[in-house]
Formats: structure tokens, C-alpha cells, sequence
């Protein structure tokens, strides 16, 4: 927070930075949000991997960037990320109402007095969910959901939901520490999941922007209790 980025934003971007760091290639990204202030309410998706997170990942990996541009990139993208998370705890994600739009269609009769689809209306309501577009942006290679702070808790998961190049990973931000759990289910040399390497990675990109943020923000380097 004395870096003037969220924590939960912080994470996001280091997760995505790391991924691309290890497969070369960005990652549909899945965070839960709580929908709990609705009645029956649990969770809507954030979609992690905006156009401000990949241009940030961008000017991390570009050598001609100064310090100032990193942080500059990653204040933008943490700030659309804030704004998503908003948004999905508000009711305004997308993902679960595609849901309920998909099992009305496959479950649910016509009511009494209202006509049947017609065979073009079928056909163009399956072909929107068998878009291969819409297949790859919710095949999520990062899996991740934050928690509350739990000093009690020591180990923690959150399951993937793809076999190949994809991880699943839950974090608690503590005051001086952050916490995670992180698995996957294949590790195929050179096109699979490599849990210990993702979090050597990890690891090294947290430090990275830890310092990035204490730069630019005039705030001793290694001084740990500030983020």
C-alpha cells in the first residue's frame, strides 16, 4: 500500500509476469471475486489478463524500460484490475451469466405459451458456445483465488483447471509475508506445468517489483515491513 498498488493487484500482475516468464506467452487468468453481498451469492470470475496487464508485462520484459515506466505499467494495470474486481463483486462480471444462459439452453423447456426456438435459433446459440475464442478465454491457465488473512493457515491450494501449462494457486496477503499454494497437473519437459520452477520464478519477480515500487516511491530498498 505505500507503493500506492494494491496488494491483490500486486499478486495478480507478479502471477502473470512470472507465467510469461517461464512459458513465453500470456495466460487467460481466473480470480474469484465474492458476490456474497447478493442473496446466494459466491463468486463471479475477474479476468486477470487485461490489455493494461499485458502491456505491463510488456515493459517489464523490454530492456530499453527505465524503473519509472515498469512502475508506471504496473500502477495502470493494477488500477483496470481494481476496477474488474469491482465490477465482478458487483454483479457485473460476464462469466456467470454465460453460465446461466448455457444451462437455461440445455435444461430448461419453453414456458407455457411461449414458442419454440427454431432450428436457425439453436444453431446460432450453439455456435456462439462452441466459439473457439470463447473456449480458449475460459480454458484459464492461471487459476487463482486471494484470501483473507489467516495466520493459522500453513498450507493452502486452489486447483487448476487445465492439464497443460496451467496452475492453480490461492495467496494470503499477510502484514509481512504473502502465502501460497500453488499446483498443477502435468509437468511435460517443454510444454508442461513445472510447479518448483514457477515458484523459483515467482519468487524472483515479487523481489523485482518489490524493489521497483520502493524506488519510485522513495522508500528504503529491503525495507520489508513497508509492502
Amino acid at each position: 500500500r505505500a507503493a500506492k498498488v494494491s496488494p491483490d493487484a500486486f499478486v495478480q500482475m507478479a502471477l502473470q509476469l512470472t507465467y510469461y516468464r517461464i512459458h513465453g506467452e500470456f495466460a487467460p487468468v481466473y480470480e474469484s471475486a465474492s458476490t456474497r453481498q447478493f442473496l446466494h451469492g459466491r463468486t463471479e470470475t475477474v479476468r486477470s489478463l487485461t490489455s493494461e496487464a499485458a502491456d505491463f508485462v510488456v515493459v517489464m520484459e523490454s530492456a530499453a524500460s527505465s524503473g519509472a515506466d515498469k512502475y508506471d505499467a504496473l500502477v495502470r494495470a493494477s488500477e483496470r484490475h481494481q476496477t474488474l474486481l469491482r465490477e465482478a463483486s458487483s454483479g457485473q462480471g460476464i462469466d456467470r451469466h454465460i453460465l446461466g444462459l448455457r444451462m437455461a439452453y440445455l435444461r430448461l423447456d419453453p414456458l407455457p405459451g411461449e414458442t419454440p426456438m427454431s432450428d436457425e435459433d439453436k444453431h446460432a446459440i450453439e455456435a456462439f458456445f462452441s466459439d473457439d475464442t470463447l473456449a480458449k478465454s475460459t480454458t484459464f491457465q492461471l487459476s487463482t483465488s486471494g484470501l483473507f488473512p489467516a495466520y493459522y493457515l500453513t498450507h493452502t491450494g486452489f486447483g487448476c483447471v487445465a492439464p497443460e501449462r496451467a496452475y492453480g494457486t490461492n495467496y494470503i496477503i499477510e502484514s509481512g509475508r504473502i502465502k501460497f499454494g500453488i499446483e498443477g497437473k502435468t509437468k511435460l519437459v517443454g510444454n508442461g506445468t513445472d510447479v518448483e520452477l514457477f515458484e523459483a520464478e515467482l519468487r524472483k519477480t515479487l523481489l523485482q517489483l518489490k524493489i521497483i515500487c520502493e524506488e519510485s516511491n522513495g522508500i528504503q530498498v529491503g525495507d520489508s515491513s513497508r509492502l
